[in-house]
């Protein structure tokens, strides 16, 4: 499903929670819901989440920034070394082609993103702020190299998520944080891209065989109709239990 819609649910999905549970709600928590709904999709580098924290445009200047630094640095070393302009610059354009084969947007969007999740763990650490906010961040920094719809996408990685929050929750008093945060989450999952063709590792590491009710595809105008049509059942079934409230 598209990020998007992944949102649309998991917001609809806490709503729905609150409703059924009487659990008062909250735009902080209707925002956090919009978060942690699209979260397990930062194992995609070009993601709603992904560009959340880093950019495309950003990334693609860094990246160009990048080559440009390392290509000027060998040109200078090479030159120190043989003192020859002419050699020192096959040897620059040589590994201008090198680097820029190997060195691609989608990899250093991947670094980039890991460094500021390692980076926000280390300060919260060093402002004495409890380590379970360090785990978690931590933990994130992990999913860009994830494969795509692998642990990001699992029962375990859910159980995680509210082990962590809950955690937050209590040392903070932040109420229903583990709550709403887990189910937006998991909407992500059961609400979302279980109904793809391509199916979710539910029970990843332990296996990989992935689980489908499917009949969304991703991408198609059709595909598109069928998340509008989901969405609204989910609008219709909140309305529903309003009325019978």
């Amino acid at each position: 499903m598209r990020g998007k819609t992944h949102c649309a649910i998991g917001v609809l999905s806490v709503i729905q929670a609150s409703l059924f549970f009487k659990i008062p709600i909250s735009i902080f928590n209707l925002i956090l819901s919009a978060f942690f709904s699209i979260l397990p999709d930062l194992d995609e580098s070009n993601s709603i989440v992904s560009d959340f924290f880093l950019k495309k445009n950003v990334s693609k200047f860094i990246l160009k920034a990048t080559i440009y630094l390392i290509n000027i640095a060998i040109f200078f070393i090479s030159l120190k070394i043989n003192d020859n302009f002419y050699i020192s610059s096959v040897v620059t354009f040589i590994a201008i082609i090198i680097i820029e084969a190997k060195l691609t947007h989608t990899l250093l969007r991947k670094i980039f993103l890991s460094l500021i999740f390692v980076f926000l763990a280390i300060c919260l650490y060093l402002i004495n702020v409890k380590i379970y906010f360090s785990i978690f961040c931590l933990m994130l920094a992990t999913f860009p190299w994830l494969k795509h719809r692998s642990f990001s996408h699992s029962i375990f990685a859910t159980v995680l998520i509210y082990f962590l929050l809950k955690q937050i929750e209590l040392i903070y008093n932040i109420s229903n944080l583990a709550f709403f945060g887990t189910i937006s989450y998991a909407s992500h999952l059961f609400l979302g891209d279980l109904f793809t063709k391509s199916g979710i590792p539910l029970l990843y590491p332990i296996s990989n065989k992935k689980f489908s009710l499917g009949f969304f595809r991703v991408g198609s105008g059709f595909n598109n109709i069928l998340e509008m049509l989901f969405v609204l059942l989910l609008v219709s079934l909140i309305i529903f239990t309003i009325i019978k409230m």
